[in-house]
């Protein structure tokens, strides 16, 4: 009895000792997880473990509140958390030759993500190509035998007197391939030793030019296999309730423009076969933060916010165009402009984005795939709205320090479908018909990516 009171004891005073507990395990992404704690863990140190396996070891000293958990990634990669000890909880990351992992802390979440090791690839060519120069000696080599048969020849024409017709006719054959090659009329000979060299020139010719065509024109013939993958798309109207973004010269809020464009979106995508979730499908307000954690909760492919653009009314500038936008470092003066409309938020949720370094802590890959995405849909957009409507301007591809970015785990980007505050657009981007269009293109830019990056 004494000994189980002091193994109760002992028990009871590691779980109190170890005021650190994880209170969440959340996956999203393709192959990332984030652990929240019941505190910030802003100084939180742990040990670090790796074998040769691709077993990854994170030993940090807390309690587990709940299950063990265990997910397994399509990158066949795997990250674990249990109780390994009273004291200890392991986090187990399972990699594999071509991946490798990153942590990431802010406040209370720890944030793992397993990604591509981009320059192995490239390491792997450059100790390829040396292999291959070491070759040619090794042929070299090989050639100087030749010479010995050459003196067989000479003692040959000394037999030639004997056999003048079977010999002579032989010979100048062979002559004249040699000559007939420097002057290029015979083509068998030159066809043969130049058939390798031509057939990959034309195919680097080639594959630029045909490369862009077929993506884009091969991309609506190929519907079927992307819907059958059920992809996972985020539409986040942004603004409504009380931040009415954007007021346009037709006296019409953003908030009202942008649901509408979304809305049409939504049923343009769940018509093409993929899962859907929006932000907010009615007029109410959701700050910036809860907008990125919705995405990240739903464990979702990809995050698209909608807005539009406006200017002050002093300004002597009417700016007009498309524009969409991927987070990134760069900080344009036109980006900027843009930004501290789009980032206008509560305190509190300011305070957290200012504490969230992420322009010291974006995920390379992931900023890649989000620039990919951009370009995808700003093209599917211009191409649609070109074929019904004059004088759509194109605003560009651009980067930009958005914090409705900034939280998102997952490929996103932010569309500005127009300037309310430019008499042309402000017409257009609220009218029903020109919206649908937009809401084409921007799944066809979607439909696109997809083709292309998976």
């Amino acid at each position: 009895m004494r000994a189980i009171l002091i193994l109760f004891f002992y028990v009871l005073g590691f779980a109190l000792a170890s005021d650190l507990k994880i209170l969440q395990i959340i996956p999203f992404g393709t192959s990332s997880v984030r652990i929240t704690f019941n505190q910030d863990i802003s100084k939180l140190s742990f040990k670090r473990h790796s074998l040769k396996d691709f077993r990854n070891f994170l030993d940090i000293e807390a309690v587990l509140i709940g299950p063990r958990k265990n997910y397994n990634f399509s990158n066949r990669t795997q990250v674990s958390i249990a109780q390994n000890t009273p004291e200890i909880v392991r986090v187990v990351i399972k990699t594999n030759k071509d991946s490798t992992y990153q942590t990431k802390i802010v406040e209370k979440h720890l944030y793992i993500s397993i990604i591509d090791k981009l320059p192995e690839p490239e390491a792997t060519k450059v100790a390829k190509e040396p292999k291959a120069t070491k070759k040619p000696p090794e042929q070299k080599e090989s050639k100087p035998p030749a010479p010995k048969s050459t003196p067989k020849t000479p003692t040959k024409p000394q037999k030639k007197p004997e056999k003048p017709k079977n010999t002579t006719p032989k010979p100048p054959i062979k002559a004249p391939v040699s000559k007939q090659s420097q002057t290029a009329p015979a083509q068998k000979p030159a066809t043969k030793s130049q058939s390798p060299v031509k057939s990959q020139s034309s195919t680097n010719k080639t594959e630029p030019k045909s490369s862009p065509v077929a993506q884009t024109k091969t991309a609506p013939a190929q519907e079927s296999p992307k819907t059958s993958k059920k992809y996972k798309i985020v539409i986040d109207p942004g603004h409504g309730g009380k931040d009415c973004g954007a007021m346009g010269v037709s006296k019409i809020c953003e908030k009202v423009i942008v649901l509408s464009v979304s809305k049409f979106l939504e049923q343009e995508l769940k018509k093409r076969g993929y899962i859907v979730y929006m932000t907010r499908n009615k007029d109410v307000y959701i700050n910036l933060k809860e907008r990125t954690d919705f995405a990240n909760a739903k464990n979702v492919d990809l995050f698209v916010s909608i807005h539009a653009n406006s200017v002050p009314k002093n300004s002597s500038d009417s700016p007009q165009g498309v524009e969409t936008y991927f987070l990134s470092t760069a900080r344009s003066e036109r980006a900027r402009k843009v930004a501290e409309l789009e980032n206008k938020d509560d305190v509190d949720v300011m305070n957290y984005f200012s504490k969230f370094s992420f322009l010291n802590s974006l995920n390379s890959h992931r900023l890649i795939a989000s620039n990919k995405l951009a370009i995808d849909i700003q093209f599917g957009i211009l191409r649609e709205l070109r074929k019904h409507y004059q004088g759509v301007v194109d605003g560009g591809v651009r980067e930009g320090p958005f914090w409705v970015l900034a939280g998102a785990l997952m490929p996103s980007v932010l569309i500005e479908i127009g300037y309310n505050s430019n008499p042309i657009e402000a017409r257009r981007i609220d009218d029903k018909r020109y919206q649908r269009f937009l809401a084409k293109g921007i799944a066809d830019g979607i439909e696109g990516y997809f083709a292309k990056n998976y």
